[in-house]
């Protein structure tokens, strides 16, 4: 025809495929052939077109040879089908591309240790390059200021750009566009092209047009985080050198990785308002502690010497027995805050342990010493059933027995007059097993879930404490890498259960107790 094609009535993407398959034929020499339609007069029809590089004469500029010829009826259907399967392979193809990319996302984000600051780096700099040439992430502070808290770019080289903006801007009510109209409304923006007028519009705003500038932004989207029904910041993303064009698509994909992200957010924060929480609540039961127990010293001291007296003088008998009353709640209160500080450092994470490795017949044997004198005065019998070989066990001593005390005390306080306690351990493979049964009331069904809860207690108690006894024990052996487990019929008794990690076994000269024997 000897025309140019811009005279055909080509769509103008199909002219710029065309001219993109000319500069390719031109740098390459390659002969290319692909498919159009254009309008002819009897209407819209599909032409096979051939573009071939013709050499350049007497030096002068190359030039592409185009020829066309129309498709026939069948050639067209063929190639509409084949277009058609095209289009649908390669979007289920997209489809499979984001899924697998909000699923990295999320695994990357939700297995990040719980710092905002981190995740807001990390979010960042996955935007980039599957949906952003560059990624800024602003958060919401205290007041009516915004910070950016991240940025990542496709060039690295070009990241000081985004040092040169404001880190720092004040929150306005009458922004039009950009980052402070989403913050403002929390709802995300999408900008598929970034024009002049644009920028004119946004000259309210003089940050936004500057980082559009800046950027050298082609497109953009602006996506808040949100989170339980507020707005903690939100996210940039900016299309420059790619010359990629955001459509709605891109703003779902996008809206998807933002509403991961705020819950991975607001998740880390509330990690760190409640470590911060239970911080602050140790150190204030340590301050108290400290306060409390030294007038409780005093106390324990002057019922000591009112004791110690009481003997030598008239009605001593009656004195003796009030200063054994003062002994006994002041020991008590000082269990009471032991209990308080113990779990505050469990709540924090920060209870110290002092590994070693100790025998266990001697911490079971010292543990029974200890809640003899108790049991015997309510006339229990006491049973033990140890191993026939000596188990090191590797675990802080004190907090063990601890954890002993508190078992074997619950079972004499919750066992009638003439009952049964016994004490038994396993060891198998690389832990041994601790298994303390009583003949007691036993636990209801509906209660037995939560009797490590905190704060919780038995509805028959006789006497009342912090409720702190059970997790207290629970947060040891879980913090010595064992578990703890209790099982009870109600009026029959219960048996409660935990593991420790073993050092070594070795064979012992002279065995226990025969299995099963009675002790008192």
């Amino acid at each position: 025809m000897g025309r140019h094609w811009g005279e055909l009535g080509f769509a103008p993407e199909e002219l710029a495929r065309l001219e993109t398959a000319r500069a390719r034929v031109m740098a390459t020499g390659h002969a290319c052939d692909l498919e159009a339609p254009w309008d002819t007069e009897t209407g819209p029809r599909r032409h096979a077109l051939v573009l071939q590089s013709l050499p350049a004469e007497d030096d002068g500029p190359g030039c592409v040879l185009v020829t066309a010829r129309p498709l026939t009826d069948a050639e067209a259907v063929f190639s509409r089908a084949m277009e058609l399967e095209l289009a649908a392979r390669a979007e289920v193809e997209q489809a499979e591309r984001r899924r697998s990319f909000l699923y990295q996302a999320m695994t990357t984000l939700f297995t990040h240790p719980p710092d905002p600051q981190g995740m807001y780096t990390l979010l960042a700099h996955l935007a980039v390059p599957d949906l952003a040439d560059w990624c800024l992430v602003d958060a919401l502070e205290q007041g009516p200021w915004v910070t950016r808290v991240a940025a990542a770019c496709l060039d690295p080289t070009q990241q000081e750009r985004a040092g040169a903006l404001p880190t720092r801007i004040e929150l306005r009510e009458d922004a039009p566009v950009g980052l402070l109209r989403v913050l403002r409304t929390g709802e995300p923006e999408l900008v598929p092209a970034v024009t002049d007028s644009l920028l004119r519009a946004a000259a309210a705003e003089p940050a936004h047009p500057a980082l559009l500038r800046l950027l050298q932004a082609r497109s953009y989207m602006i996506v808040p985080l949100r989170a339980r029904g507020h707005t903690l910041g939100a996210v940039t993303f900016v299309s420059s050198g790619s010359g990629r064009r955001y459509g709605p698509d891109d703003l779902a994909l996008a809206e998807d990785l933002c509403l991961r992200a705020s819950l991975a957010i607001d998740n880390a924060r509330l990690v760190g308002e409640s470590r911060r929480a239970a911080r602050a609540r140790e150190d204030l039961l340590a301050v108290v502690s400290h306060d409390l127990k030294n007038p409780l010293g005093v106390v324990q001291l002057g019922a000591a010497l009112l004791l110690r007296g009481a003997g030598a003088k008239p009605g001593g008998e009656s004195v003796a027995k009030q200063a054994t009353r003062i002994q006994d709640a002041t020991e008590r209160m000082s269990r009471l805050i032991s209990d308080l500080l113990d779990w505050g450092r469990l709540e924090a994470g920060g209870l110290p342990l002092e590994w070693g490795e100790h025998s266990l017949m001697a911490l079971l044997t010292e543990a029974l010493d200890a809640i003899r004198p108790l049991a015997e005065a309510k006339g229990l019998h006491l049973s033990v059933d140890l191993p026939s070989v000596d188990v090191r066990v590797r675990c802080d001593r004190v907090r063990v027995l601890q954890v002993l005390g508190n078992l074997l005390g619950n079972a004499v306080k919750f066992t009638a007059v003439g009952g049964h306690l016994a004490l038994s351990a396993r060891a198998r493979g690389g832990e041994v097993s601790i298994h303390v049964r009583d003949t007691g009331s036993g636990i209801a069904p509906d209660a037995l879930p939560h009797i490590f809860d905190r704060y919780w207690q038995a509805r028959d108690a006789a006497s009342r404490g912090t409720g702190l006894g059970l997790a207290i024990a629970k947060g040891l052996v879980e913090a010595h890498g064992g578990g703890i487990r209790a099982e009870s019929t109600l009026g029959v008794g219960s048996i409660f259960t935990f593991t420790l990690p073993s050092a070594s076994v070795t064979p012992l000269a002279h065995p226990p107790l025969a299995r099963g024997a009675t002790d008192a």
